[in-house]
């Protein structure tokens, strides 16, 4: 049996964080991109976290892991070079908030680290693993 589908949340509101992303998960077919701007995901976060975080998330089985920790696994995942990905680990907490507030409007929320994936949370992570599976076969 193969693994569940990983969800990866990012703002889908620009064109460069829509490409960085494309980018990102080119070639990966266990890896499914989502904007954080959907229903699906705004009834996600409020099921995971109790409100809906403006937050980058990357949900891989039963973890959901958020901001730096997030940022750390997506580039492992991607096989991007370890001191790379640990700069870019470090540098998000100190850039995150002046960064989005300059470029999304908003400072990500002080969220990091892995969660257990809410047993509330998941029938909306497994609709988006679903949607997906569904669009492939089209």
């Amino acid at each position: 049996m193969s693994s569940p589908l990983s969800v990866l949340v990012y703002d889908g509101r620009k064109e460069a964080f829509r490409t960085a992303v494309d980018v990102l998960t080119y070639g990966m077919d266990d890896v499914i991109p989502v904007p954080w701007e959907s229903d699906v995901v705004q009834e996600f976060l409020e099921a995971q976290f109790g409100s809906r975080p403006f937050v980058f998330v990357l949900i891989e089985g039963d973890a959901v892991h958020a901001g730096e920790t997030a940022v750390k696994r997506a580039m492992d995942a991607r096989g991007i070079a370890s001191p790379v990905a640990r700069g870019f680990e470090a540098l998000y907490p100190k850039i995150a908030a002046p960064f989005g507030r300059v470029v999304h409007g908003e400072a990500p929320a002080e969220i990091h680290g892995t969660y257990r994936l809410d047993p509330d949370a998941r029938e909306f992570v497994e609709t988006i693993r679903q949607d997906h599976a569904d669009s492939r076969r089209k």
